[in-house]
């Protein structure tokens, strides 16, 4: 029996796409060869199927000729003259790549009662005599998402505890390792198949007599009909993040490595390095902050809005609450603690919308930009198209939580947002013919949304003040213009609009 394969494909350049992934595991797990003086001496398990096949081609690639690999197959001598062929299919394959084959064969009688277990134990009892030759040699094995899915849905109705969730790991010996297991069987097929290359399909898949069939063929179809499309996938998401969970609660080190600072009520951390935590540690991470707060005797903001803060893109810059200031300077974070902050109280406080952050959100640069307000409060601003029809409540001539401006309108900037205790805000509402305070007292509102509610102004005009005062329209003429500026107030509270008036 001959197989013949594809020409071309003998140095596996088809995978090109997957270079670096596997190379990026490689250097992962410290065994790039341009890493050693003296490289491992590579060897992959290999079956003649398509998930071991493709594991063969990738490192075949990747190593090139420069470095050594070897195939290694284990003949189980249970399925006859298919045994056969897939050595003579292996032989084939080691001949077309170049590559080096050692077979081992399954020396003692098969028992009348065969079970997965005695077959695995025989298979690694070969491939860690061949690793034992040199202290150099590693293995690679080819297992992928799917024999993951398996084995976490057997671990779990096993009852194996944690560690049986966790399922089959990338790195369960310091000599052997599984590169493949955030791939798809689907995936790997599809890409054989792509270019014409055979692989051998074992016949004993079939059988129901094995735990592993039975999943594979039973349970996991009907984990997709029950959650569609592939609800099974979920089972593999979860194993991944409760391991790097459990990985987290083993290392404390990332906790002093990601802080730069903390001193004089202050915390300033590497915002890169937060980034790349996983969002357990994240969340550690945060509460460790809040529970040294504590022991500072200090009043702390809310972890969800730290949380938030530091989640969103860019980063959230401002008040967080409770006189604590989040800031960005140079990707260092700097979380700081101004204490007997006055306008928190007093509701006298203004800045300037920077046209910086308005060109960013015009050019699409932003999609929207959250500025924090003194008392937990936030205005988040936006760019949105001039034809969009929105009712009135939204367009903000009717007292509600949002406004849109034009931007190209004469006299509307530079933009000043300040609070209801600015002299500016207060002298603006008089020349109105209203006072600010008894409006206020009329409305269902909560003393602390009263004492900081924003007030949107254009040089000493009033243009708008959420739940309160319509959008007014300056007296300049309208330069041309293409979209609109949306500002929508969001409460530190909830949704003091629906909660305090009847209005949409």
């Amino acid at each position: 029996m001959k197989i013949q394969f594809p020409k071309g494909t003998e140095n596996g350049t088809f995978l090109s796409a997957y270079l670096p992934r596997i190379e990026s595991f490689l250097r992962d797990n410290g065994l790039h060869p341009d890493n050693h003086q003296s490289p491992p001496h590579f060897h992959a398990a290999i079956s003649g199927g398509a998930d071991s096949l493709f594991l063969a081609f990738l490192l075949h690639l990747f190593l090139e000729k420069r470095h050594p690999l070897t195939l290694l197959h284990f003949n189980h001598r249970t399925r006859g003259m298919e045994n056969e062929e897939d050595e003579i299919f292996l032989r084939n394959f080691a001949q077309h790549i170049g590559r080096p084959l050692r077979i081992g064969v399954l020396s003692e009688p098969v028992p009348d009662h065969l079970s997965e277990d005695f077959l695995r134990k025989k298979r690694y009892a070969f491939f860690d005599t061949v690793l034992r030759e040199n202290s150099n040699n590693i293995l690679f094995l080819g297992h992928h998402q799917d024999d993951q899915v398996e084995t976490i849905l057997m671990n779990l109705f096993r009852g194996t505890g944690p560690k049986g969730v966790l399922g089959m790991l990338n790195k369960p010996d310091r000599r052997i390792f599984r590169p493949l297991l955030e791939l798809r069987a689907d995936e790997i097929r599809k890409i054989l198949s792509d270019y014409d290359i055979p692989y051998r399909m074992d016949s004993s898949n079939l059988h129901r007599d094995y735990l592993r069939n039975r999943v594979r063929l039973e349970l996991v179809p009907t984990i997709r009909t029950i959650f569609p499309p592939e609800g099974d996938r979920h089972v593999a998401t979860f194993s991944h993040l409760f391991q790097r969970e459990l990985k987290d609660r083993e290392s404390g080190d990332w906790l002093s490595n990601t802080f730069l600072l903390i001193r004089d009520q202050r915390f300033v951390f590497s915002l890169p390095r937060y980034r790349n935590l996983t969002p357990y540690r994240q969340t550690l991470f945060c509460r460790w902050i809040l529970d040294r707060i504590l022991l500072w005797n200090l009043p702390s903001p809310e972890e969800r809005n730290l949380l938030r803060s530091l989640s969103g893109t860019p980063v959230f810059e401002g008040h967080l609450g409770r006189g604590w200031h989040l800031g960005i300077e140079f990707q260092e974070a700097h979380l700081v603690y101004k204490r007997n902050l006055p306008e928190e109280s007093s509701g006298n406080w203004f800045f300037f919308l920077k046209p910086d952050i308005l060109e960013d959100l015009r050019s699409g640069k932003r999609s929207s930009f959250l500025q924090s307000l003194p008392g937990g409060g936030r205005l988040e601003w936006a760019w949105s198209s001039e034809a969009d029809i929105r009712t009135p409540w939204e367009e903000g001539t009717r007292p509600s939580r949002s406004c849109r401006l034009s931007p190209g309108r004469e006299g509307l900037f530079p933009l000043l947002v300040a609070g209801p205790g600015f002299p500016a805000v207060r002298e603006a509402f008089r020349r109105e013919g209203m006072s600010l305070g008894r409006l206020l007292s009329r409305r269902r509102f909560p003393s602390s949304f009263k004492k900081n509610l924003p007030v949107l102004m254009a040089g000493e005009s009033l243009l708008w003040a959420p739940h309160l005062f319509p959008l007014q329209t300056p007296d300049g003429p309208l330069r041309n213009e293409t979209g609109r500026l949306s500002v929508t107030y969001q409460d530190a509270k909830g949704d003091i609009w629906k909660r305090s008036s009847a209005n949409p």
